[in-house]
């Protein structure tokens, strides 16, 4: 069995929630897993089934970037001599720097995978605020130069982009998604009622875009029932302004619930009729795979990451990106027509299935494993 490190900055927790423990329970059929992350001390924890080292996280942001990235060479390298680490899981190309030239300098035999969750560059720039944004991108776009070019393959979300990158650098690539609870999201069977996003509330996402336009949508062809909101606000100005708009609108049927569990989140997929989206960028969105595990069919944008596969193969409705027309009228003949929403439910459950099924993540790190060493 193989030695796999996964290294990024994924909030495990000191103690792992029963999703996080049936992946590593999965993956241990084959690999014996290690985890390199922040937390809120410096430790390191023998759960059942990986063992994760967590780095005190600093409270300054740009020193947490600093401090992952760059200044840990000395710690990483020491774990992956002492475990014996044969394959590092880089988180993105930023994170692959210091494991890649850990295996230059020291000679290490270690293979290096960088994972790739759609345009790395944009969705770092526009998830936070930052100064000096040339010199970021700039900087950024040297680094991820060298680790493309030095890492032994590519696993990505989506083909698209991910195709792209592996002929520009002429590595290997393969595609599958981020770990899903199939545990936890499955289809009820729940009589259906009301729309449903779930996502944090920024302006990435389309919030505002998604209030505005279902708010037409419901007085135009009035329509009583609710489009619940449901996630976590870090961008607390573009919360503020999402609200300040209903009020002024005078919108009755928009109701934000805050943050959910994953249960919590399943129960809300298997009583929603239609999940909406409004998103600018994406990888391969998770929220898409779940909802479909529940029978839910959705609406959103027409961009890469969602089109293929979720427009072409699943139970997904697109429309371009800031199109009211299209949203609305998406919407309008998916509430008329009780054969369509059949006809989505069973192809978003069917495509979520083929993506995420039980066993869909071993099997995919099996085969990452044959590709990396042939």
């Amino acid at each position: 069995m193989k030695n796999l490190l996964f290294y990024g900055t994924t909030d495990y927790g000191l103690n792992l929630n029963n999703s996080d423990e049936l992946k590593f329970k999965e993956l241990s059929k084959n690999f014996n897993a290690f985890v390199i992350t922040y937390g809120n001390t410096n430790v390191e924890k023998k759960h059942k089934d990986v063992l994760i080292k967590y780095l005190k996280k600093p409270t300054n942001l740009l020193f947490q970037y600093l401090k992952f990235y760059f200044l840990n060479y000395k710690i990483l390298s020491k774990f992956i001599k002492d475990k014996n680490i044969d394959i590092v899981s880089a988180k993105d190309p930023i994170s692959a720097l210091l494991p890649i030239l850990i295996k230059k300098l020291s000679n290490k035999e270690i293979k290096i995978v960088i994972e790739h969750h759609g345009d790395f560059l944009n969705l770092l720039l526009n998830q936070r605020r930052f100064y000096f944004k040339n010199i970021i991108k700039l900087s950024t776009k040297l680094i991820s130069n060298f680790t493309y070019r030095n890492c032994d393959i590519i696993r990505g979300v989506e083909i698209e982009y991910t195709s792209s990158l592996s002929n520009k650098y002429n590595k290997k690539f393969i595609c599958f998604p981020a770990w899903v609870d199939y545990s936890i999201y499955k289809d009820l069977n729940i009589q259906r009622k009301n729309f449903l996003y779930v996502g944090n509330i920024i302006p990435r996402k389309g919030v505002m875009f998604l209030i505005e336009n279902y708010g037409t949508f419901s007085k135009q062809y009035d329509i009583n029932e609710e489009l619940i909101i449901a996630g976590s606000y870090p961008n607390q100005e573009y919360y503020d302004k999402c609200k300040d708009f209903i009020v002024k609108n005078k919108i009755q049927n928009v109701k934000f619930i805050g943050e959910k569990n994953p249960n919590e989140i399943s129960n809300l997929m298997n009583s929603s009729k239609l999940l909406l989206m409004a998103s600018s960028y994406e990888g391969l969105p998770r929220v898409l795979i779940e909802s479909g595990l529940c029978g839910l069919p959705s609406i959103a944008t027409n961009i890469q990451g969602i089109r293929k596969p979720f427009g072409e193969d699943g139970g997904t409705l697109l429309y371009e990106l800031n199109n009211s027309d299209e949203f609305i009228n998406n919407i309008k003949n998916f509430v008329n027509n009780k054969e369509l929403q059949k006809t989505l439910s069973l192809k978003s459950f069917e495509l979520s299935k083929q993506l995420a099924g039980e066993g869909k993540f071993l099997s995919n790190w099996n085969e990452l494993e044959k590709m990396i060493y042939e």
